[in-house]
């Protein structure tokens, strides 16, 4: 009975599930009608062939086959969409972004992904980087889209126009009727001008606006019909999700293309031309490597910080150019190092005389947030001040604002942007770089078979083509990243042998011959010759380790007896290459005799004949003096510190030195009675190493090496080690020391010598201060304040060389007064003066910080305009002059009117050098006055 009883139930109970779904089912319309967007690429929109498309479409029909039903995709406009459904003339909306005004309308879906939003600047908008610095500008929407209620609960001031399509917003933009516009990503790709308008409104220009959550919709309260819909999406698996979404939301990726990630503004490596095409040094070489490797590439603008997550997402491939930060995720691989950019310290003209970063204690430096050398600078120089700066425009504007008194940029980078800016001469940099930033690509940790590919690609790239490839991007060509690998020393066969037979390379230092060796407090070998020793260590790979010796006739007599290797400083000579083997010159340096301060300066030889002068035993000069001066008596000695005191005591009348011992011996002791004079009887010493006579391999070897070292790593040692400080007199220590050694008794004195120092110092500050204003004078005109003529050339041939690289125009506009004669022939030359003056402030008035307003001479001006996109920029320009000079002048006396005739020459349409620049302008400029005045003219 209980069996028959429960059999009962059940097929009560299924008859009564099948009825309800049964009535459900008839409740669901058939066909089930999906309004969809003509335009909303890539979530829904209407294919060439007129067919529905896109995400959501292909979500739609997946939907409809696993609920059995069959759907109808009618295609309109957006606004007729969101009407269509929330009136019931259409069921399903095919998917938009949720709002709260929409909820009002709609029953919303799950949320089937989230999406962007973003607002796209035209590209000359580089200052506005908030959403709240766009209420000046006209943002365009499209009619009915979610931004317009977003926008206004911002900020209700915002400026909204709106337009009936996407394409028709799009046309807006590159009409140039809008600043800006409001769109969701990946909405561009079928738009036939995407190019041009992603040019005009380049990606990485874009502020974000809202993290949309992307939802479909039906009438308000269809209550049965969403449940119906959750139903079927409840079907579709994680799998198809990724399916869709990869085709749809990613890039339009292919097996044979490799998408790279840019960053842009960052010339010479890497960033856009005029023309919104990628280039740069970095861009050139993955060309390069495209080229190498067979696979095809397509360059994405993006700023770092979303390229890494589309990297992370695998919607792009590699980034070209990654610093070695530390990484933020374990999915991200550093590939290869694909370069190393060196950054300088960039200081103020108005802190003078800094040559090395300890000087910058409890100054402003500026320094980027993403620099890899922060922990560095922290850690050695903690009380310089740190401001953190996201980019270069930020750079400039702290510049500005007095905000900082120095910054730390990549060198090349940072030569671009002051240039464009023109400050170039308001700062200086520090003699050498002091920070590396090594360059990787950057890709998934897992992608190895990509990772494989750009290693083997890179390792394949001609050393000769990179070269050329720097030479054509960088300003300073032999420091180059490539060039310098190359200058690597390449030994044969028999010198690589003979380095790995003897592995260590001993040499002979003077324990204390200043700044050319000596040995300093650590027990270590340091000067001149121990960084030239560190120079051909790094391109030979030679181990050298050292031997000390108290003077130079003994450490001369070590390497001929086989002590050590080879010693430094050494001057060939007949006799010397009987018994030992010279390499070719390094250093030269010519010879000086150290004699007391009142003494005349500019000594001759002839002017100690029948005196003592001392000379360190086994000098080479000292038999040319035996030879050449007899009439002098020399004093042999052990070591220059032997030599300083006999002159200090009177027992000799002078010690002969090279310049560079010599220098270091009064910058050190602070020697204020001793004086310098040149010896120019005799040749500049050409220093060079002399090595055992039975090791030839090593002479050639160190010989290839002293090849490849640059001019710049030559000035950095001079740098280091050459010169006296005759800016500040005694330093603070070596009036401590002073204090110390002598006594309280002397205080006294050092007081007054700190006075005379103090007094010194005002005027090298006085005479610097003239040197100054002298230099502003040769290149400023002295009435108006404006660049003179002998700028203009410099500025002239600076911006040819950049706008050449960049494919970029620049205007030379030649302008000359009408009626200023008349005007400086009645009232006389000092009201002339003053008309000529207020006409400098009005064409300064025309034109950006950028560009250059030059007085040419008497009533003629020059305006030179750079980064121009057409001659339709310079004839702007060329107008606001003509109106500006058409109004009144108010002078002392008089009210004036005037014109003026304005010729304009484009580079590099109408002439491509300085010279040729202006001759065109002039004559364009005679035949504006010829043809009636006051207009202007461009080449025909």
């Amino acid at each position: 009975m209980k069996f028959w009883l429960v059999k009962f139930l059940f097929i009560n109970t299924l008859f009564f599930c099948c009825q309800v779904f049964a009535q459900t089912k008839a409740e669901i319309p058939q066909p089930i009608k999906i309004a969809f967007n003509k335009t909303s690429f890539p979530y829904h929109f209407q294919n060439q062939q007129g067919e529905a498309d896109g995400i959501m479409v292909d979500y739609w029909k997946l939907w409809a086959n696993k609920q059995n039903v069959v759907v109808e995709f009618v295609p309109m406009s957006w606004l007729e969409t969101l009407a269509s459904v929330s009136e019931g003339e259409a069921d399903i909306h095919a998917g938009m972004a949720k709002t709260d005004n929409r909820a009002k309308v709609f029953t919303f879906t799950d949320t089937f992904f989230k999406q962007k939003s973003h607002i796209y600047l035209h590209r000359n908008y580089e200052h506005i980087e908030t959403l709240q610095q766009l209420i000046p500008l006209t943002i365009g929407v499209v009619a009915g889209s979610s931004h317009i209620e977003i926008l206004k609960k911002l900020n209700p001031d915002f400026m909204i126009r709106e337009y009936k399509s996407r394409f028709a917003l799009f046309d807006g933009a590159l009409n140039g009727e809008i600043a800006a516009f409001s769109i969701l990503d990946r909405v561009f790709r079928n738009y036939q001008k995407r190019k041009e308008l992603l040019t005009q409104f380049p990606t990485y220009r874009r502020i974000l606006l809202n993290q949309d959550e992307y939802v479909s919709a039906v009438k308000k309260d269809n209550t049965v019909l969403a449940q119906f819909i959750e139903d079927g999406l409840a079907k579709i698996t994680p799998e198809d999700k990724t399916i869709l979404e990869k085709k749809w939301l990613g890039f339009n990726k292919s097996a044979d293309k490799v998408l790279l990630a840019y960053t842009p503004n960052l010339l010479p490596y890497m960033g856009e031309s005029i023309n919104g095409k990628a280039q740069g040094l970095f861009i050139d070489i993955w060309r390069l490597w495209s080229e190498q490797t067979g696979l095809a590439v397509e360059f994405i603008p993006e700023k770092m910080t979303d390229a890494v997550e589309l990297i992370k997402a695998g919607e792009i491939d590699a980034h070209v150019a990654y610093p070695n930060n530390k990484l933020s995720s374990d999915n991200l691989t550093l590939a290869h190092q694909i370069y190393a950019v060196p950054s300088n310290v960039y200081i103020s003209n108005n802190i003078p005389n800094i040559t090395e970063l300890s000087q910058l204690n409890g100054k402003r430096l500026g320094i980027f947030k993403t620099a890899p050398y922060i922990a560095q600078i922290a850690k050695y120089h903690p009380d310089i001040k740190l401001v953190f700066l996201k980019n270069y425009k930020d750079v400039l504007k702290a510049i500005d604002k007095n905000d900082i008194d120095a910054f730390v940029g990549a060198v090349e980078t940072t030569h671009e942007q002051l240039t464009q800016a023109n400050l170039q001469l308001a700062f200086y940099k520090l003699p050498i770089s002091p920070f590396k930033t090594n360059i990787f690509a950057l890709t998934q940790h897992k992608n190895t078979r990509l990772v494989e590919i750009i290693k083997e690609g890179f390792e394949l790239l001609p050393t000769a083509a990179l070269i050329q490839l720097e030479e054509n991007w960088l300003s300073n060509k032999q420091e180059g990243f490539y060039k310098q690998s190359a200058k690597k020393v390449e030994l044969t066969k028999d010198e690589k042998t003979f380095l790995s037979e003897v592995d260590t390379i001993k040499v002979g230092i003077n324990k204390s011959w200043r700044p050319v060796e000596f040995v300093n407090e650590n027990g270590k070998a340091e000067g001149i010759n121990a960084d030239i020793l560190a120079l051909i260590s790094q391109k030979t790979g030679i181990n050298f380790t050292f031997k000390f010796y108290d003077s130079w006739s003994e450490m001369l007599q070590g390497v001929i007896n086989k002590e050590v290797d080879l010693l430094g400083s050494a001057n060939e000579s007949e006799e010397r290459k009987k018994v030992l083997s010279f390499t070719d010159s390094y250093w030269d340096m010519p010879w000086v005799v150290i004699h007391q301060r009142q003494q005349k300066s500019g000594l001759k030889l002839k002017d100690f004949y029948g005196k003592k002068l001392a000379i360190v035993k086994g000098y080479h000069v000292a038999k040319v003096i035996q030879k050449d001066h007899p009439n002098i008596i020399l004093k042999l000695v052990d070591d220059h510190e032997e030599g300083i005191k006999a002159v200090q005591q009177g027992a000799v009348q002078g010690l002969i030195e090279n310049i560079a011992s010599a220098s270091e011996l009064i910058r050190r002791e602070s020697l204020m009675t001793l004086y310098m004079s040149v010896v120019d009887e005799f040749n500049i010493d050409k220093n060079s190493f002399a090595i055992r006579k039975d090791w030839p391999e090593l002479t050639r070897i160190i010989n290839k090496a002293l090849l490849t070292i640059s001019e710049s790593e030559r000035l950095v040692i001079y740098e280091k080690w050459f010169g006296i400080n005759l800016e500040t007199g005694f330093d603070k220590d070596t009036v401590l020391r002073l204090s110390a050694q002598i006594g309280v008794i002397i205080i006294t004195i050092i007081v007054v010598i700190v006075v005379w120092n103090r007094r010194l110092y005002v005027e090298i500050q006085t005479r610097k201060s003239l040197e100054k204003k002298m230099k502003h004078m040769a290149t400023h005109d002295e009435l108006t304040g404006l660049a003179n003529r002998v700028l203009l050339k410099d500025r002239i041939k600076t911006a040819i060389n950049f706008h050449q690289r960049q494919s970029l125009q620049m205007a030379l506009l030649f302008i000359d007064l009408d009626g200023f004669k008349g005007i400086n022939d009645t009232y006389g030359h000092d009201v002339g003066d003053e008309l000529l003056i207020q006409v400098a402030d009005r064409l300064s008035q025309c034109v950006r910080k950028s560009d250059t307003t030059v007085r040419f001479g008497g009533d003629e001006f020059v305006l030179l305009l750079t980064g121009l996109h057409n001659k339709d920029e310079a004839a702007f320009i060329a107008e606001k002059v003509l109106q500006l000079m058409q109004k009144p002048f108010q002078l002392s006396i008089a009210q004036a009117k005037i014109g003026c005739s304005i010729g304009i020459a484009m580079y590099p349409g109408d002439a491509k050098s300085e010279t040729d620049l202006l001759k065109e302008a002039d004559r364009l400029m005679y035949e504006v006055k010829a043809t009636g005045k006051n207009h202007f003219a461009f080449s025909s």
